[in-house]
């Protein structure tokens, strides 16, 4: 869950966004981020690491956004004069909703033990029943703990096909 901060820093960089007309290139720079730090632990210990100083951070940040747009080092400033550079991913996650609210795109996730390709994503978003494909983003969640399957998650429900639900539930069968 994200933090009030949080969610407040992002409503009001969508806001100056929508106004300047780039609400799209900073939600690349807030997808990247989101991206980043949920598949680098290094990352993710640079932002919450005390002993680098801000500036460093925000040139390593702005050295991993690909043509980062001049709201997101406005941004990134705002966080390091106010000592929260640790919440940019909260804010990420915030912006990226807001994005998808505001382009009516609804969010499936799919988690699976090992990643998915293009193939299986088009056969999974084929399943979710949608008339219009592009407005479903959908999030690939890798977890090993549930050894093969899947789960997905779409439109507060859950369709849960993982080798361990099935395990779980020959045992419950075989307990009583």
């Amino acid at each position: 869950m994200q933090s009030r901060a949080a969610i407040r820093y992002a409503k009001a960089i969508f806001e100056i966004a929508k106004e300047e007309n780039s609400i799209d290139s900073v939600f690349s720079d807030m997808k990247t981020v989101e991206i980043l730090c949920n598949s680098s632990h290094d990352f993710k210990n640079l932002l919450s690491n005390s002993q680098i100083n801000y500036n460093e951070k925000k040139t390593a940040i702005l050295s991993l956004i690909k043509d980062h747009n001049s709201l997101t080092i406005k941004l990134l400033d705002l966080l390091i004069q106010n000592k929260r550079v640790y919440i940019v991913n909260d804010i990420a996650n915030s912006f990226i909703q807001l994005y998808n609210s505001h382009n009516d795109i609804k969010e499936a996730v799919v988690i699976t033990a090992s990643p998915i390709n293009k193939d299986l994503e088009e056969k999974i978003l084929s399943k979710i029943n949608v008339s219009d494909l592009k407005s479903i983003n959908l999030k690939n969640i890798v977890k090993p703990e549930i050894l093969g399957g899947f789960i997905i998650r779409f439109d507060g429900k859950e369709y849960n096909a993982s080798v361990k639900q099935n395990l779980n539930n020959l045992k419950t069968q075989l307990t009583n």
